[in-house]
């Protein structure tokens, strides 16, 4: 390549999830923190959405349960092309994010876990 020729730089956009989906690499993001989520005190996590519910504005989610809990104790829904972090015992709405993996970083330890 000569001094005078020039580089072509292609943009690799961010692909767009459709119908508040989680791509496949937002699986495999929540599965790596869910291996490591032991050490905050959380034992299972469980993937659901809503396609048999019929109602397209429900996103694909992911519940977390805390050692011997009957209920989740956080939940993690696509919504709006990135993600909303809440409380299933209250339904409260505390955050949103671009990735799964920022909404995921915002879970914090169980009570009495160093983080």
């Amino acid at each position: 390549m000569s001094a005078q020729q020039t580089a072509i730089i292609l943009p690799f956009a961010r692909p767009v999830r459709p119908n508040n989906r989680m791509t496949l690499r937002d699986r495999s993001d929540a599965l790596d923190w869910a291996d490591t989520a032991r050490s905050l005190g959380y034992t299972r996590v469980a993937f659901d959405n809503s396609a048999a519910d019929d109602e397209p504005e429900l996103g694909d989610f992911m519940l977390i349960y805390a050692r011997d809990g009957m209920w989740a104790s956080w939940g993690v829904g696509c919504c709006d092309g990135g993600f909303i972090v809440w409380r299933p015992a209250d339904g409260q709405t505390l955050s949103w994010h671009h990735s799964i993996r920022r909404a995921l970083a915002t879970i914090p330890p169980i009570d009495g876990l160093a983080s």
